[in-house]
């Protein structure tokens, strides 16, 4: 017998596969299971691949941001050539945006990532490669040119790029800062309440997480986005 299941109590390795079989014998468990991941919505949002292959990808294996699966659903209709994006970290995302956007301008702090991402970017997107902590990182997004409508902060020092991003933020520009969840991150959203930006938070799991994530977009009025 099973016994009484708690999911939200802390388990052992072995207590948590001892938990799942006695789960898979509850015949509408595993059917729901079933469906939820050859079908349902972790297979159709590509996070049943994700974890397969250990990349960060939709149904389909193309590349998306490593973000909220709802932030991902509400972004990209909302993408066209016309932008100009900036990211602080670089991957999978800046292959995304790339094919919707207009310009990609990226700065990561690890050399050997960079590297094998820049040869797979196409012409429209850029990384540079600056130390964590440094001016060249902190700062570089104040050296695109046109200034960018999406600034993306999910790198490294995140409070100090998003404070040097407000001095250069596009009149449209939004935002977008992810695993805002994390306490250490309200500092950034007490600084954009206060240069007047509201802030609009998508919750859900991300490709291979099994937590529930926050992607916060900051926006004004008449921005990029049509918030």
């Amino acid at each position: 017998m099973c016994g009484k299941i708690n999911p939200l109590a802390p388990l052992s390795p072995s207590r948590k596969a001892w938990m799942f079989l006695c789960l898979l014998s509850h015949p509408k468990f595993a059917r729901k299971l079933g469906t939820l991941v050859t079908e349902g919505y972790l297979a159709r949002s590509g996070w049943v691949r994700s974890v397969l292959t250990d990349r960060i990808v939709d149904a389909d294996g193309n590349p998306v941001p490593w973000m909220s699966r709802p932030f991902i659903d509400f972004i990209e209709p909302r993408l066209h050539r016309g932008m100009n994006v900036f990211e602080y970290g670089s991957g999978a995302s800046t292959l995304f945006l790339a094919q919707r956007v207009g310009q990609v301008f990226a700065v990561e702090d690890d050399i050997d990532f960079a590297s094998v991402l820049m040869p797979q970017l196409p012409v429209n997107a850029q990384v540079v490669v600056h130390g964590r902590g440094t001016a060249g990182y902190i700062e570089a997004s104040a050296r695109m040119n046109p200034l960018p409508q999406l600034v993306f902060v999910d790198g490294s020092d995140r409070v100090e790029c998003a404070t040097a991003s407000l001095s250069v933020l596009a009149a449209d520009a939004v935002l977008i800062l992810d695993d805002s969840e994390l306490p250490e991150y309200s500092i950034i959203r007490e600084k954009m309440n206060t240069t007047g930006f509201r802030a609009l938070d998508f919750w859900g799991i991300a490709c291979t997480r099994v937590e529930r994530r926050c992607t916060t977009i900051f926006y004004r009025d008449n921005n990029a986005l049509g918030i």
